[in-house]
C-alpha cells in the first residue's frame, strides 16, 4: 500500500442500492459540448470515484449533481425521485453536500461559527445564540476528525488542508448529509493531514453514508475508491471496480487514444528547435541550470538546464511541485541546498526583486493575486515592471511609455478600450496576456511560466501557446508548466515529469505520447514508495500546512 494510505472498509451489503443515477446527461455552453449523453449510477454506502484528463468534464458534472449547473438534457434520479435539473436548495433538501477545492469559509470567523453557520445553537426563544452548547458540540465533531484545535480559533488562522477537513465535518456530522461530493478537496493536504481526511470518510462510509470522490490521483482513488467511473471529453467511458485495475490499466482507459499524431502550428514550429538536448547535444552554456537542489518536503534532488530558445515543459499533478520549483528560481524561497547557475554564474539570490534585475522574470499561476495590480490602469501594470525603460533624467518619459505600451499591445495583441481602464475590467484572457505582457516587458533571458494558460478559453490558449513560441522564446529560455499534457505537447522542446518532489522521467519532443507522459505523471513507472509529500508543518510558499 502506498506512503501509508489505509485501505478502506468495503461496503457492506446494502452497498447494491442505486441511491444516485444519472440518464442521459448533457451540458452544453455555447461553441462548447461539456457533457454529452453521461450516465452514472451510484451505490449507496460506496465510496466512488470520478476521474479524467482536464476538460473531461468532472466539474460540471458534479456541479449538476450538487445544484450548482442546470444540465441541457437528461434526468436525474435520487432515491426514489427524479429532477430534470437540481437546484442548490432542492439538493441540500436531498441531503447532497459538495467539500470544493477551495474551501469555501468565513475566514475571520471561529471555526465554531463556520461549522454551524447558519445553524447556529440558541436559547430564548431562539433569539440567543448558545455559546457554550456551541462550542461542546464543535469539540465533539473535532474530536471526530482527530483535530485538537480550540473550537474559538480564527479560520485564517489555520492551513487549506484543515480548512478542508473542517469543510467534510460540516458535511458530515452538522448538515447529516449521506451523499458528499469531494471535489479535488485533499488536493493540499499534507500526508497527516490525508490520514485523518480518509478516516473521516472511513467512518461515513461505514455509516452508511455515499461519497463521490474527484481527483486526478490514480493512487489515491484505488486506495479510496470501491468503484471508479471514467469520464474522457464529456463522456462517460465505463466504469470499473477497484480490484478489476491498476494505475497503468486505469491510465489507459483515461488517456484513450495518444494524441502524438494532433500536431499543430505551434508544435510544428517546435519541432526539433531545442537547443540543448539529448539529441542536439551543444557546448554552449545554458541559460540556467540546476544542480541538485532541494526543498524540504516540497522537491528534492532537482537537476537540469534549459538553454536559449528552448521551451521546457515541467509536467506533475498538483503537489508534484512544479510550481515551488519556479519560485525556488524566482528567489521567494531559496533552496536548502544544490546550486543554481546562470548564464554559467553562481545565482543565489533571495528575492524576486533581485531575479528580476538578473533577467528572470516570473509569470504565477494566480495571476488576479500575484500578477496583477486589478485596481490600477493597464498602462501602469504594463510598464510597472520596466520602469527602466521609460524612464527619463528626472522623471517618466511619457513618449517612451506610450510606445512601449503600444508596442506590448500589437505584439500579444490585448484588447482593450482605454489603456487607463482599470486592468480588472478585461476579460481573462485579456487579463492574462497583460500578466504575460509585463514580464515580456522586462526583456528577461528566462521566463518562469505557471500554468499561463490557465482559466482562458479554447483560441486564446491558442494565441497565448505562439506568444510563447514566437516571442517568448526567440531571445530567451522558456520554464513552463500547464494544468494538462496538451498545451506542453503541443509547445515544448522538452518535458520533464515530477511525481511527489523528484524528476521520474524526460522526454524529447520525438517521444511525446500523451498515454506515456499521463502514466509517468502517475508515478506508473516508478517503485510506489518513492518520492516525497508536504508533511505536517512544511511551510510551503505562503501556506503552511
Amino acid at each position: 500500500m502506498e506512503r501509508g494510505l489505509m485501505q478502506l472498509d468495503q461496503p457492506g451489503q446494502q452497498a447494491e442500492e442505486i441511491i444516485l443515477r444519472l440518464s442521459n446527461i448533457s451540458k452544453i455552453y455555447p461553441g462548447t459540448v461539456a457533457l454529452q449523453d453521461v450516465n452514472l449510477e451510484i451505490q449507496k454506502g460506496e465510496v466512488h470515484g470520478i476521474i479524467g484528463r482536464n476538460g473531461a468534464g468532472k466539474t460540471t458534472l458534479v456541479g449538476i449533481i450538487a445544484g450548482l449547473i442546470k444540465p441541457s438534457s437528461g434526468k436525474i434520479y435520487i432515491r426514489n425521485n427524479s429532477y430534470n435539473e437540481l437546484s442548490r436548495i432542492v439538493a441540500k433538501r436531498e441531503n447532497i453536500a459538495i467539500v470544493p477545492q477551495e474551501p469555501q469559509l468565513f475566514l475571520e470567523g471561529t471555526i465554531a461559527e463556520n461549522l454551524f453557520m447558519p445553524e447556529y445553537k440558541t436559547i430564548v426563544g431562539n433569539m440567543v445564540l448558545d455559546w457554550n452548547r456551541l462550542y461542546e458540540e464543535t469539540a465533539v465533531i473535532l474530536k471526530k476528525g482527530n483535530l485538537d484545535l480550540d473550537p474559538r480559533s480564527k479560520v485564517k488562522d489555520l492551513g487549506i488542508g484543515v480548512q478542508q477537513i473542517l469543510m467534510i465535518l460540516k458535511a458530515s456530522y452538522v448538515e447529516k448529509s449521506d451523499i458528499i461530493i469531494l471535489d479535488e478537496a485533499s488536493a493540499s493536504m499534507s500526508e497527516n493531514e490525508e490520514m485523518k481526511f480518509y478516516s473521516i470518510i472511513n467512518e461515513r462510509k461505514c455509516e452508511g453514508c455515499t461519497l463521490l470522490y474527484i481527483s486526478h490521483r490514480i493512487d489515491e482513488l484505488l486506495t479510496v475508491c470501491d468503484r471508479m467511473t471514467v469520464l474522457r471529453d464529456g463522456m462517460t467511458v465505463d466504469t470499473v471496480k477497484n480490484e478489476d485495475v491498476n494505475k497503468a490499466s486505469l491510465s489507459s482507459l483515461i488517456v484513450g487514444h495518444p494524441i502524438t499524431t494532433r500536431v499543430s502550428a505551434v508544435a510544428r514550429q517546435a519541432k526539433g528547435s531545442a537547443k540543448n538536448t539529448k539529441e542536439n547535444p551543444t557546448s554552449v552554456i545554458p541559460v540556467i541550470k540546476i544542480d541538485m537542489i532541494s526543498k524540504h518536503n516540497c522537491f528534492s534532488e532537482i537537476s537540469f538546464s534549459v538553454g536559449k530558445n528552448e521551451i521546457l515543459g515541467l509536467a506533475g499533478l498538483m503537489g508534484s511541485g512544479r510550481t515551488e520549483i519556479l519560485k525556488t528560481i524566482y528567489g521567494m524561497h531559496p533552496p536548502d541546498s544544490g546550486q543554481i547557475l546562470l548564464n554559467g554564474e553562481p545565482f543565489n539570490i533571495n528575492h524576486p526583486s533581485r531575479a528580476l534585475q538578473k533577467g528572470v522574470a516570473y509569470l504565477p499561476e494566480e495571476r488576479d493575486e500575484e500578477g496583477l495590480i486589478s485596481n490600477l490602469s493597464i498602462k501602469i501594470n504594463l510598464v510597472i515592471s520596466a520602469l527602466e525603460r521609460v524612464a527619463g533624467r528626472f522623471f517618466i518619459n511619457r513618449k517612451k511609455e506610450d510606445a512601449l505600451v503600444n508596442e506590448l499591445k500589437e505584439q500579444l495583441e490585448i484588447m482593450y478600450a482605454s489603456e487607463n481602464q482599470a486592468v480588472k475590467e478585461l476579460s481573462g484572457g485579456n487579463r492574462q496576456k497583460v500578466v504575460i505582457a509585463k514580464v515580456l516587458s522586462t526583456q528577461p533571458i528566462l521566463y518562469l511560466l505557471d500554468e499561463p494558460t490557465k482559466g482562458i478559453d479554447v483560441a486564446t490558449k491558442e494565441k497565448l501557446l505562439k506568444i510563447i513560441r514566437e516571442e517568448l522564446a526567440k531571445d530567451a529560455a522558456v520554464i513552463v508548466t500547464a494544468p494538462g499534457l496538451d498545451e506542453l505537447i503541443e509547445v515544448c522542446d522538452r518535458i520533464l515529469v515530477l511525481y511527489r518532489g523528484r524528476l521520474v522521467g524526460e522526454y524529447m519532443r520525438a517521444e511525446f505520447d500523451e498515454e506515456t507522459l499521463y502514466k509517468a505523471i502517475q508515478g506508473v513507472y516508478i517503485g510506489v514508495t518513492e518520492g516525497i509529500k508536504p508533511s505536517e508543518g512544511c511551510e510551503t510558499f505562503g501556506q503552511k500546512y
